[in-house]
């Protein structure tokens, strides 16, 4: 069943919301406190949220914490407040989708902000149907391959940093002073850092890239010259030719190339992926 979206359609949420029995997937790369406040208030509302699991996809950027977009303090409380929860960084995340118990999902244009549901012109569908809603979620979860599940004590601490980070942008922009620019610069490239961090959690970079070759494979055979561009594309940040990164450790940057060599190499040795001579296929 198919049923169409228009704005504004916050009765429309609420209803889907309270329609949830045991689990909540939400895709979506801005989030608010007040709006995670209140999914969390009417999930609530006769039941214990023990008994309910939610998994949120977003991509952790500190554009868009300066912005106003995404507040950290929403990821945390989903952590804090449900017991089976599960904030996962996801490079790139643009899909705007909610999954109720695997049987009813929501295909829309609106963030989970006050904008996206009263405010801005949104639209969206609503599909009914456990195997086309099954097929949306682990969609999404294929997604969530691509990046990491963020405990609550980095969160803890990424909201503490996004705190400081907006208290400088404000300060700059009061500023003249070339030297607090330059300050603030420093500082935001070891908080873009920290936040980039999110995407690869505890794994390896040969981890992460293989990660990223298995799901490009998974659509048509590739190339290695076709490959690295579709990689670079999907983990732009851990692709720079211009900077040197370094995540626990893992030497990202200026060493991808040689890194995605790497995945492949292991991947073909224990059989994931094969090559034709030509092109890489998934096996």
């Amino acid at each position: 069943m198919v049923q169409l979206i228009s704005s504004p359609w916050r009765t429309t949420f609420d209803a889907f919301l309270k329609s949830v029995d045991a689990s909540l997937l939400v895709a979506a790369p801005f989030i608010k406190l007040d709006e995670a406040e209140r999914l969390a208030s009417v999930l609530s509302e006769g039941r214990d949220l023990a008994e309910v699991s939610l998994t949120v996809l977003t991509d952790f950027r500190p554009d868009s914490v300066l912005n106003g977009a995404l507040d950290i303090e929403a990821l945390y409380l989903f952590n804090t407040r449900f017991e089976r929860s599960a904030v996962i960084s996801v490079p790139r995340l643009h899909a705007k989708v909610y999954v109720a118990d695997r049987r009813t999902a929501v295909i829309t244009s609106a963030n989970l902000t006050n904008a996206g549901l009263d405010q801005n012109m949104e639209y969206g569908v609503q599909l009914e149907g456990v195997d086309v809603v099954d097929r949306i979620a682990e969609d999404l979860m294929r997604y969530a391959t691509l990046g990491s599940a963020v405990p609550a004590e980095v969160l803890r601490h990424l909201t503490s940093i996004a705190r400081d980070l907006t208290a400088d942008q404000k300060r700059l922009l009061q500023s003249a002073r070339a030297d607090f620019r330059r300050r603030f610069n420093a500082r935001y490239r070891v908080v873009w850092e920290e936040f980039i961090a999110t995407q690869v959690g505890r794994r390896s970079a040969n981890a992460v890239f293989s990660e990223a070759i298995l799901y490009l494979l998974s659509t048509d055979p590739l190339s290695t010259t076709d490959l690295h561009p579709k990689v670079r594309s999907l983990l732009p940040d851990l692709c720079d030719d211009d900077v040197e990164l370094v995540i626990n450790g893992e030497h990202f940057g200026k060493k991808w190339k040689h890194q995605v060599r790497n995945a492949q190499q292991a991947l073909k040795r224990v059989g994931r992926i094969s090559f034709d001579g030509k092109r890489w296929h998934r096996v």
